[in-house]
């Protein structure tokens, strides 16, 4: 950056224009208050270079130092005082670089902004700077935290020896040895050394070869997996935009081992273990599906344990999604006859991998020998030849042969349950339900989802026929819910998130969401809780959102959790409804011991137009929180709720119960201007009177937040006469 710097280079003009857009932003958003159109407008013209910008790339990154703000390691906008203090700013806020995604809104950026209004102790207090943006549903705005830490420069010459020993390069097998193993994680310096490492395939295909070489009397696989599996997993610790590097050089190195290893480092372990470890998933999709399906092919031995072994390996490969089965089948089998499979071997191997059909064994076996009477028994039970043979009519013999050969796993469940829905003997029916409840979930793990959903209407129907007696609905209720199980919606929820919004898939997926109902919500809110990426935790909580309405109940149910963060989502989804119902569960939330759950709890309260919504979020003014005061005084300004102007007077004022710092009683005093009551005028009038040598800046801001109200009131009362 100082090379740029000193070199007179600077950032292109367009990143300049749009930093200085963001500058005038942030003045607008400081100057006005929340209800002012001016910061929407300014932020407006933030997105629309954005949006040009995003045209280009993938996002636009502004680092953030104390000298200043870079783009690509030049400066922007260097030795102009408003922009040094708008950098000043940021980094005092812990922020080391800024990221703006495709997609940012403008309310975004004025989220993004207003929570540069906050003072540092406050953003700490709160839970640092990306806990404010969550707060705020922030998603097209992500930032870098930077920390500080204070080191001994006076260090002895033995200890910086080991150091410099330590980082000699490339390092040796022990050192990487020691630093995956160590118990306690390792620390960052290591981090940048075993980073620099992996990014080199080279380096990481020579360590790979030398554990396999090390293991080879013993069998280098599981040691081989272990490491890869270490390794991708301290990649994904690494930023966004730099693991898809590092996940391609632990894969290329993986591709240089020499054959007979890496074929059996695929087979027996990494596309087994990447069906559980995404971080391995994520190493395996970066090759090429023909190259894996080469290197599996390779290996291939007449014996059936070679083939049963590629068989499942190219079936995980299909799971993982690095390419959908047509593709998979395909590419193995151009690799299968390459390395010189017959046809025969290749169709069994693909039909083991990836089956369309079921298939029926038939057997001969040798009869046992049966009593001449025993015989004659069956002969006189069995009906006429006529009825059992075929051979004279070809149609019914062709369709036998196609129901026996052309019928998938999943139609198989898919009759299962329409001979359910038409048998009403209670042992037969119960044992095809059983049938239907171990198979059921196989739907969603292979992807039938329209099979899937077809059985789940057709048992939902099942279980209100009232031809069944009471414990055989009970029961089908029962087999309805394992689709609704944990695991299960979190395949759908997956899979929602690839496939396209207007696509078949997509739809076919909602259908069966809204087919199981409210049965899915806890399961959704248990996956919404365990998700750690908050792009897909915002996709969980719009698709809990859609089917709230009319499970406020259930939804209710679950702000009893211990959780807080499962909580806050609850509230979320409940406020989303817009309906009085879930008054009584956010009359518990508004007292959570969690001042983030109270806090949405007052944004789900604004949302409901109802007296007693009203009410609660007036008795919201006690609360001991300054934000969640200042939000629940700005939301009942904001609808002009009369009947808080006697607990606003007393915020204004500074009296009663809860936080009244300056920024909740100022809040109050515009509120008050905004509702309009003449009643508030006195009181108003006194805050203006008010002098004090003490606190005299606190108590300024009082004052003109007062006269800004009656200025208001007098204006409202002047276009009233």
């Amino acid at each position: 950056m100082a090379n740029a710097k000193t070199s007179g280079e600077r950032a292109p003009a367009a990143i300049e224009s749009l930093v200085k857009q963001l500058v005038v932003t942030y003045k607008a958003v400081k100057l006005y208050p929340p209800t002012s159109t001016i910061p929407r407008e300014n932020a407006r013209e933030v997105v629309s270079a954005l949006r040009a910008q995003l045209r280009e790339r993938s996002g636009v990154r502004i680092v953030v130092v104390k000298e200043g703000l870079f783009f690509e390691s030049l400066p922007i906008l260097p030795d102009q005082p408003a922009f040094a203090a708008f950098a000043h700013e940021l980094y005092a806020r812990k922020l080391s670089d800024i990221r703006f995604h495709s997609g940012v809104s403008e309310t975004e950026v004025t989220a993004f902004l207003s929570v540069l209004l906050e003072t540092p102790e406050e953003i700490e207090a709160a839970g640092g700077f990306e806990a404010r943006l969550w707060e705020r549903q922030v998603d097209g705005i992500t930032i870098g935290s930077a920390a500080t830490k204070f080191v001994d420069t006076n260090i002895p010459d033995a200890v910086e020896e080991e150091v410099v020993e330590d980082n000699v390069w490339p390092p040796d097998n022990a050192r990487i040895e020691s630093l995956l193993g160590g118990p306690y994680g390792i620390k960052p310096r290591d981090q940048r050394l075993l980073m620099r490492f992996v990014a080199s395939p080279k380096l990481v295909n020579r360590y790979l070869q030398d554990v396999a070489l090390a293991r080879a009397a013993s069998g280098p696989t599981a040691a081989l997996a272990e490491r890869v599996s270490m390794l991708a997993r301290i990649a994904n610790g690494e930023l966004a935009e730099d693991r898809h590097a590092l996940f391609r050089s632990i894969a290329e190195a993986v591709m240089g081992l020499d054959p007979e290893t890496r074929h059996q480092l695929l087979v027996d372990r990494l596309l087994a273990d990447a069906r559980i470890d995404d971080t391995v998933a994520e190493v395996i999709r970066q090759l090429d599906l023909d190259e894996v399906c080469r290197a599996l092919a390779e290996g291939l031995d007449p014996d059936p344990v070679s083939r049963e072994g590629i068989s499942r390996a190219l079936r995980n490969l299909a799971l993982i999604s690095i390419a959908g089965k047509d593709d998979v089948s395909e590419a193995a089998r151009s690799a299968l006859a390459d390395a010189g499979a017959s046809e025969s071997d290749i169709t069994e191997i693909l039909d083991q991998a990836l089956p369309t059909h079921l298939q029926v064994i038939r057997k001969t076996e040798e009869q046992e020998r049966e009593p001449i009477d025993g015989v004659l028994k069956l002969i006189d039970l069995a009906p006429s030849r006529d009825l059992m043979t075929d051979e004279g009519d070809s149609e019914l013999k062709a369709l036998r042969e196609e129901a026996l050969a052309n019928v998938s796993d999943g139609e198989v469940i898919a009759a299962l349950v329409t001979i359910a829905t038409l048998e009403r003997r209670p042992e037969v029916f119960s044992s095809i339900l059983a049938s239907v409840e171990g198979n059921l979930v196989m739907l969603i793990e292979w992807g039938e989802y329209e099979i899937a959903a077809d059985a789940a209407l057709a048992l939902s129907t099942l279980s209100c026929d009232e031809t069944l007696s009471e414990p055989l609905r009970a029961r089908v209720s029962e087999v309805l819910m394992s689709l609704a199980e944990p695991d299960q919606i979190r395949i759908i929820a997956r899979s929602m998130r690839v496939f396209a919004a207007d696509s078949p898939e997509h739809a076919t997926c909602r259908r069966l969401l809204g087919l199981l109902g409210g049965h899915t919500i806890d399961s959704l809110l248990e996956v919404l809780a365990d998700e750690p990426d908050m792009a897909a935790r915002k996709a969980l909580v719009d698709l809990v959102t859609d089917l709230a309405p009319g499970h406020v109940q259930r939804l209710g149910e679950q702000v009893s959790d211990p959780r807080w963060y499962f909580v806050r989502n609850v509230v979320s989804i409940l406020g989303s409804t817009r309906g009085s119902d879930t008054l009584p569960y956010l009359g518990r939330t508004l007292r959570h011991n969690d001042a983030r759950v109270r806090r949405e709890t007052i944004r789900a309260l604004s949302n409901i137009r109802d007296r007693l919504a009203d009410e609660m979020l007036t008795a919201a003014l006690a609360d001991e929180d300054a934000q969640n005061v200042q939000l629940a005084a700005r939301y009942l300004g904001g609808v002009g709720a009369r009947c808080a102007v006697k607990a606003l007077l007393a915020v204004a004022q500074g009296e009663g119960r809860g936080n009244r710092d300056v920024g909740p009683r100022v809040e109050a005093i515009e509120a008050l201007g905004r509702i309009g009551d003449a009643g508030a005028i006195p009181a108003l009038r006194s805050l203006t009177g008010r002098r004090s040598i003490l606190r005299s800046g606190r108590l300024r801001e009082v004052r003109a937040a007062a006269e800004s109200a009656l200025d208001v009131l007098a204006s409202s009362e002047r276009g009233g006469a």
